[in-house]
């Protein structure tokens, strides 16, 4: 274990662990899921909880979840892809 998981914020992982085990769908990150399903687990991670992924709830509407992950990375107040490396990344 190198610990470099530590630095990957945790409804990252969260997400990315059920849609690992869940999520063998098509179009997981391209169709988006329920905006009251995605705000209501938005809401659970922000509330320093680590919600139950397995809840019928997502379970059923798996495709929140995904973006929540998409909705993270928009959010992110500087591109992961950053502006200073985007010369050599094109």
């Amino acid at each position: 274990n190198c610990g470099c998981c530590c630095s990957v914020p945790q409804v990252l992982k969260s997400c990315t662990e059920f849609i690992e085990k869940h999520g063998i769908v098509d179009g997981i990150y391209r169709l988006s899921g329920i905006a009251s399903n995605i705000q209501k687990l938005r809401h659970e991670f922000d509330s320093e909880q680590i919600p139950d992924l397995t809840k019928d709830i997502y379970i059923q509407d798996i495709h929140c979840v995904g973006s929540l992950c998409k909705l993270y990375f928009r959010e992110l107040p500087n591109p992961l892809l950053t502006y200073q490396l985007y010369e050599k990344f094109s």
